[in-house]
């Protein structure tokens, strides 16, 4: 008579089973986060999701009230073949039951069966003196298969009649918290002109979002293509007395005066905090670092001098 499995380990292990269905199948309302040291926030951050729907707490009480009426009808099972063994064998059967469950379950992994126990089992054919045996599938993995079964069915129903496990309907949805968090980010961190401050800028980060974004039309060292030279003394656009805040008003709003300039900051290609570190680097470019001119490879000047904002 084999250990029955203790209901102390299949109830919650059943419940654990049920609850990480729930967390597969219903939409998460974050953005996870990619890497390993994220997989434990990230799945507390869907558990919590998870119990937040009243529909999941009955499906585990249902289930733990089943279970218990199951652990129940097997101890009864239990106790009914327990009567018909014999006085040795019921000896035997309550030395090993002492014995931990995880114990017994490694034990059983590595016991072998006897010459006698594998001659009650052996079927009735076999071929080229190849015998079979009849032996019962652990009940872990019958289980499990009838769990898959019932996974496939719910899985396949719900994908063609619901919007579960579509990538685009999956895309759009994150998309759109994308452009939530997005956007309340940048209600609470972003800032306007009058914010800018070159102090707090990144020159290194500019660098980078120049030679991205900027140097398809001003060239890499500012030196100017389609886009004027950006390290003489002219300039086409004066909106503003401070150089500095001019070169942000250019980034975040355009050119009045050439739409091929973009306002990256308007159609939200850049963020004020971005836009900043773009126009210390550009300002660094033309105050500190040498002109590039004509005959250096620049560009030809383009507009006005302005008196105030020439190199000190």
């Amino acid at each position: 008579m084999k250990q029955r499995t203790p209901g102390s380990i299949f109830i919650p292990l059943t419940l654990l089973i049920i609850l990480a269905a729930f967390m597969m199948v219903i939409p998460t309302d974050f953005i996870p986060q990619n890497g390993l040291k994220y997989i434990i926030p990230n799945a507390w951050h869907q558990l919590t999701n998870v119990l937040s729907y009243w529909v999941v707490w009955v499906v585990l009480i249902l289930a733990l009230l089943m279970l218990l009426v199951v652990d129940g009808i097997n101890k009864v099972v239990e106790r009914k073949k327990f009567a018909k063994l014999t006085p040795a064998e019921q000896a035997k059967y309550l030395e090993e039951s002492k014995m931990g469950y995880i114990k017994r379950l490694i034990k059983s992994s590595s016991q072998k069966q006897s010459d006698e126990e594998e001659e009650e089992i052996i079927l009735d054919h076999g071929f080229d003196g190849i015998l079979e045996l009849d032996n019962a599938l652990p009940q872990w993995w019958v289980a499990m298969f009838y769990l898959g079964c019932i996974y496939c069915v719910v899985y396949i129903t719900a994908y063609f009649t619901t919007d579960f496990a579509h990538p685009y309907v999956e895309y759009e949805v994150e998309t759109a918290q994308l452009e939530t968090q997005f956007a309340a980010w940048v209600k609470a961190n972003d800032i306007k002109v009058d914010q800018a401050d070159m102090a707090n800028a990144s020159v290194e980060h500019g660098e980078e979002i120049f030679v991205n974004l900027c140097a398809t039309c001003h060239m890499a060292d500012g030196s100017g293509a389609a886009g004027p030279n950006l390290t003489d003394e002219h300039w086409i656009n004066q909106i503003d007395t401070d150089l500095y805040r001019n070169i942000y008003s250019m980034v975040y709003d355009g050119s009045p005066n050439n739409p091929a300039m973009q306002a990256f900051g308007q159609t939200n290609q850049l963020t004020g905090l971005d836009i900043q570190d773009v126009a210390a680097y550009v300002y660094q470019l033309n105050q500190e670092k040498p002109a590039i001119t004509e005959a250096d490879g620049g560009l030809a000047p383009q507009g006005e001098v302005v008196e105030a904002w020439k190199r000190q």
